[in-house]
């Protein structure tokens, strides 16, 4: 990874050799091993163990068992978002920006209730990965900071106006057509008998013959689930309908009725009572769909922006 140096005065030289000597981890003989410092940021650092532990997390989750040995090019990646981590915690200490023990403790009990795990579970997969639990929950109070910051610095500034929702729509419609569907009126006579069914069927073209309405019909004789309702199914897009019912209905004009259609269930007579084509979707049934794309591609722009000028003013020494 490349190094990035800027000059820095002498208090932060010495506050950062103090640092380097404060990351000596006592072991069970009484000697000292040196937790390497992989990163200063300003008057940060980030260690190896904390990057391997940022890691194993990164890697499959908790239930994985990847390997505890990663590839350079990913603890890279990880480490580049730890830097970003460690810009976001100081910017967000200089606004005063908190986290509580209790929303961690919130934060991990919602992480146990969608793996199905127990604490001590949790804490025998973090194990696995030669995850400290406190280093675990480091990480969750530093994500918990990154959403509180991200609120606080961009989102609560974000305003979108009614005009910008309505020039997104025009400018991008043809996302935002709907597909051709049909509302039918659908009669079923259910196979109970040849002479049952003839008998029903004869009925039934007389009533039409005689002008009666074919949804007065529907709910004398369909053995259909909607013949209570007329046989009315609703608007249905083409993908929707049954292919049997759907040559039936693409064959008629508004309002016309079939011929009956002998199928395995009995026999069908459909109407079609409108057709509806291919047609934009109105604007207030996809503005917050809308309004969510606006919003983010509002908080890339600034969160980017933020980032950019952090990087270019701050101290960051990668040693990885």
């Amino acid at each position: 990874m490349t190094i990035i140096k800027r000059p820095i005065n002498i208090a932060l030289t010495l506050t950062l050799m103090l640092m380097a000597m404060a990351v000596l981890l006592p072991t069970t003989a009484g000697a000292v091993v040196v937790d390497r410092i992989v990163a200063v940021v300003n008057d940060s650092i980030i260690t190896e163990t904390e990057l391997n532990a940022a890691t194993a997390v990164a890697v499959g989750g908790l239930r994985s068992n990847e390997p505890r040995e990663y590839h350079v090019h990913t603890k890279s990646i990880v480490l580049d978002n730890l830097i970003e981590s460690s810009l976001i915690k100081q910017d967000a200490e200089r606004i005063g920006v908190e986290v509580s023990e209790l929303e961690i403790d919130e934060s991990i009990g919602s992480v146990l209730e969608r793996n199905g795990m127990t604490k001590d579970q949790l804490i025998e997969a973090l194990k696995a990965k030669d995850l400290p639990y406190q280093e675990y929950r480091n990480q969750i109070r530093d994500e918990l900071i990154r959403v509180k910051f991200m609120n606080a610095r961009f989102r609560s500034r974000i305003k979108i106006k009614t005009a910008e929702l309505e020039e997104y729509f025009y400018q991008h419609i043809d996302e935002y057509y709907a597909e051709p569907s049909v509302r039918l009126a659908v009669l079923l006579l259910a196979d109970n008998g040849k002479e049952i069914v003839q008998e029903k069927l004869k009925t039934i073209k007389l009533g039409l013959k005689d002008g009666e309405e074919f949804t007065e019909l529907i709910k004398q004789f369909s053995d259909g689930p909607t013949a209570a309702h007329g046989g009315d199914i609703g608007y249905l897009h083409e993908n929707e309908i049954s292919p049997l019912i759907k040559n039936i209905a693409m064959s008629l004009k508004v309002g016309e009725i079939s011929k009956p259609v002998r199928a395995k269930k009995g026999i069908y007579i459909v109407q079609l009572i409108d057709r509806k084509e291919k047609e934009p979707k109105p604007l207030a049934e996809v503005q917050g769909q809308i309004r969510n794309i606006i919003y983010q591609k509002k908080m890339k722009e600034r969160y980017v922006f933020w980032l950019d000028n952090m990087k270019r003013t701050a101290f960051i020494d990668v040693r990885l």
